[in-house]
């Protein structure tokens, strides 16, 4: 199955190119033509986000923090923007890399290339077994109970990923459970 990427810009000649360029890769294209329209569009499940800094509706910055706890897959902002201090907001927002206009294509394309196959190098299947009834697959991302997945917010899954490859530790201090009240 092609990889699916996500082309999140308001300018349609950049969009148009960069659509071209990555079918013609053999990926699936799919474009926004600004935040709230990425936002919709997000059900599709891309493996990687390219998205554009200043956009009218909602700037990607704000896109990217208000997703990043849902969305697991790569984020590359392509901007105009060449400042450090842009980079390192791009950066704290949840981007995965920055890449300035005007930019290589060719480079734009390996650098996505080259998430792509991070991202599958870390997809190392790994389903545990906790007892009968718990089953917890790192890959997916999914938690199984009695074989039925457990839908989870990617917080929570995190929550149990920590859990379950830390049961001998103690995650929560005393004394916070004695301020509690429990």
């Amino acid at each position: 199955m092609a990889p699916k990427i996500l082309v999140a810009d308001d300018e349609i000649e950049i969009r148009n190119m960069l659509k071209r360029y990555f079918t013609l890769d053999g990926y699936d294209v799919i474009t926004a033509a600004g935040g709230q329209d990425a936002r919709n569009k997000l059900s599709l499940q891309p493996d990687i986000i390219l998205l554009d800094i200043n956009m009218p509706d909602i700037d990607g910055l704000s896109l990217c923090k208000s997703i990043r706890d849902f969305i697991s897959c790569p984020i590359l902002f392509l901007t105009a923007n060449v400042e450090d201090s842009d980079k390192i907001k791009g950066f704290g927002a949840g981007g995965d890399d920055y890449i300035v206009k005007p930019f290589s294509i060719d480079e734009l394309g390996a650098r996505v290339s080259a998430h792509l196959r991070r991202e599958s190098r870390s997809k190392v299947k790994a389903r545990v077994l906790f007892n009968d009834c718990l089953a917890v697959d790192y890959t997916e991302r999914a938690a199984y109970w009695n074989g039925q997945e457990i839908p989870l917010l990617k917080k929570e899954f995190d929550i149990i990923e920590v859990l379950s490859q830390n049961p001998d530790r103690s995650l929560i201090k005393s004394g916070f459970m004695k301020r509690r009240g429990a």
